[in-house]
């Protein structure tokens, strides 16, 4: 019976090693960027105060998980005026609806990196997006998450067609 049972926990020691684990990675606060322009009117800034939980692993991504929120109050284009015009109640309304929030419902890898699909919400809105990235992994257990998306922002009810593109380039190091 004591063999058998070695045999058994040896057996469920070989099984569970050969599984990855998805990777908690911490977000580190020194070096995240998260800009966006507005190409139709010239405008360019960013936005911070991310805060984000990352559960990722590039081997198996299917298994990850990405939740993240940034604090649109922040948004700088250097142009007060156009940064109050942008968070006011009949365009973002930070006011009531502070926070962008992201969360995905699946990561795949892809030819050029990896590809997150999930919920994007701005305002009252939530609407699909695919924000497609790279990561890039050091030694010293860092990496860098980077990539870009397009937004239409009339797609969530805010500011009119045509003039409602934005671009969206993210810059985000972590730390395990």
């Amino acid at each position: 019976m004591k063999k058998l049972s070695i045999a058994i926990i040896a057996l469920f020691a070989i099984i569970t090693t050969g599984f990855t684990a998805s990777v908690l990675w911490n977000v580190s606060s020194e070096g995240v960027t998260i800009n966006f322009e507005l190409p139709d009117e010239g405008t360019k800034g960013t936005v911070s105060g991310l805060k984000a939980t990352i559960d990722f692993d590039h081997k198996d991504p299917s298994s990850s998980k990405i939740e993240a929120s940034i604090d649109f109050k922040t948004l700088d284009s250097g142009n007060k005026q156009k940064d109050d015009h942008l968070k006011a109640a009949d365009i973002f309304d930070a006011e009531k609806y502070p926070t962008i929030k992201f969360s995905s419902s699946s990561i795949k890898a892809t030819k050029e990196g990896f590809l997150a699909t999930g919920s994007l919400t701005i305002k009252d809105s939530v609407k699909t997006v695919e924000i497609p990235f790279t990561f890039k992994e050091e030694a010293n257990g860092t990496g860098v998450l980077k990539g870009n998306m397009t937004i239409h922002t009339s797609d969530f009810g805010v500011m009119k067609k045509g003039q409602d593109k934005v671009i969206v380039t993210i810059n985000v190091p972590v730390k395990k």
